[in-house]
């Protein structure tokens, strides 16, 4: 599913400015050079991949833009010209990103915790938060099979008894 979602981030920028067979190169090329940046994030807290799948692949995607782009395109006879302004225009809005990013998470972080107590963490906020675990194999808690509770058997006893007697007075 990764792979999927990398490939739409990849043609994103390029979606009006490519055709058919360059989208769909530019899917699997630009799926292709991201799925190693997801093995060097692997120490980050970034749970959901957030940053290879979103950053690096947009990154990637407006790179190949500048290849596969039918008007001025590197691949279509345009040169270097229009993959340059990706460039440039790539490493400007990382910059911002970056900078608007690290006073954000400044300002919160002044603000309130950023993150939970390392114990808490430790000891799983599935149950500390939730009152339950995420997992059926967890080791602190065990799942039973459900039953039907007493009030769903009143229930279903009150609708059979209705039933009964709409057939009674036929």
């Amino acid at each position: 599913v990764t792979g999927a979602v990398v490939g739409l981030v990849v043609i994103t920028p390029a979606a009006g400015f490519v055709s058919t067979i360059g989208a769909f190169a530019m899917g699997i090329i630009g799926a292709i050079l991201v799925y190693p940046f997801f093995q060097f994030t692997s120490g980050i807290d970034d749970s959901l991949d957030t940053f290879p799948c979103h950053g690096i692949s947009g990154f990637f995607g407006t790179m190949l833009t500048g290849c596969f782009a039918m008007e001025g395109g590197l691949f279509y006879g345009g040169g270097f010209k229009l993959l340059l302004a990706q460039f440039v225009a790539s490493m400007a809005v990382a910059a911002y990103a970056a900078f608007m990013s690290t006073l954000i998470f400044l300002f919160i972080k002044f603000v309130m915790r950023t993150r939970v107590h390392k114990d808490w963490e430790d000891a799983g906020l599935d149950e500390l938060v939730h009152g339950e675990s995420a997992y059926v194999h967890s080791p602190t808690k065990s799942y039973s099979s459900p039953t039907k509770s007493t009030h769903a058997n009143q229930e279903s006893d009150s609708s059979t008894s209705e039933s009964e007697a709409s057939t009674s007075n036929v």
